[in-house]
Parts: structure tokens; sequence; C-alpha cells
């Protein structure tokens, strides 16, 4: 279980919790769809690593860097440590919006679990939802496609980056899709 929170459809997670803005919002008073699917970006490169990683601005531990940001179930390092070599690209996104995101101050809570992986490409589920569980607004799924730079094809995971992740595939989110 994830140490001191929460989520009403995952037990064990990585947690991202990003702050809203108020230009996140619609003309309705809750948080765009669009910016829902940023956030699930955000969240996703904070959980995974960045694929600019070798570039990217240094981020100063408990300064509203990663770890201050990050918690639950460590993902292996494997997606930044790919970027070297591999682009990580979306091949697709699944999303319900349960509930409209109401502005707050404060952090929103994006759960993460990795729920497949596959020779050449790793799923990962995502809730967002209260910091505290008590609602969930949006279950989501993104396929990550492994695809060599060189030839601009899928690639298949290495033995060891399949290994890493087997210890962090978790169930998958429950999409009404699937039922």
């Amino acid at each position: 279980m994830h140490t001191g929170t929460t989520n009403p459809h995952l037990h064990e997670f990585t947690r991202v919790l990003l702050e809203l803005r108020w230009g996140d919002m619609d003309a309705y008073g809750h948080v765009n769809n669009v910016t829902q699917l940023r956030l699930l970006e955000e969240a996703r490169v904070r959980a995974l690593g960045s694929p600019t990683h070798s570039t990217d601005a240094p981020t100063t531990p408990g300064q509203l860097g990663i770890s201050g940001t990050v918690s639950g179930i460590t993902i292996p390092a494997i997606f930044a440590e790919a970027s070297n070599t591999t682009e990580l690209l979306v091949a697709s996104h699944t999303i319900e919006y349960r509930r409209p995101i109401p502005y707050r101050a404060g952090p929103i809570a994006i759960d993460l679990v990795i729920s497949e992986v596959k020779p050449a490409s790793v799923t990962i589920g995502y809730v967002i939802a209260e910091p505290d569980g008590s609602v969930a607004y949006t279950l989501a799924e993104t396929v990550i496609v492994f695809v060599d730079r060189t030839n601009s094809r899928p690639r298949r995971l290495s033995q060891e980056e399949t290994a890493a992740m087997s210890d962090v595939i978790r169930p998958a989110v429950p999409m009404r899709s699937r039922r």
C-alpha cells in the first residue's frame, strides 16, 4: 500500500503531486480536459524520468524538485536511460473524465502504475484524484512505444529493461471500457 495516502482505484502506485494554475481552468470553472492531458504528461515525466534529462536544468532536492513531488513505488530509471538512444513516443491515450476538477490552492494527486510491459511498449495507468483519496476525477492510460533513433522503428525492450519493469507491474486502472 502507498504509505500515508489512498486512492479509490489503486492499491500500490507512484504518486506525483502537482499544483494547479489559475489558467488551467476553462469557462465552466473547472480544469480543462486538454490541461488534464498535460497534467498526465507532467506526472509521467516526473515519475519515469525526463527524456531530455541530459539537457534539463538541475533540480535541488527538497525544493520544488522531483524528490518533493514523487512518492510511492519507485519506477526503474529505464525511461530516462533509454532516451539517449531511443525515442519514447506516445502511441495512444485513453481518458475517462469522471468528475470535473475544481480549481483550488494546493496540489492535485496523479497516481501512476505500470500495468503492462510488451516487447516494444509499456502501458501506464493514471488516476487524477484528491490527495486524500476522497475523489477520483479522471482515469487514463497511455501506451509508450520505444523507437530506435537510428532507424525510426520500434525497438524491443532489452532483457534488463523488461526484468526491471517486472517488479513494478501492477493491476491496470479500472477503465469503464474494460468492463
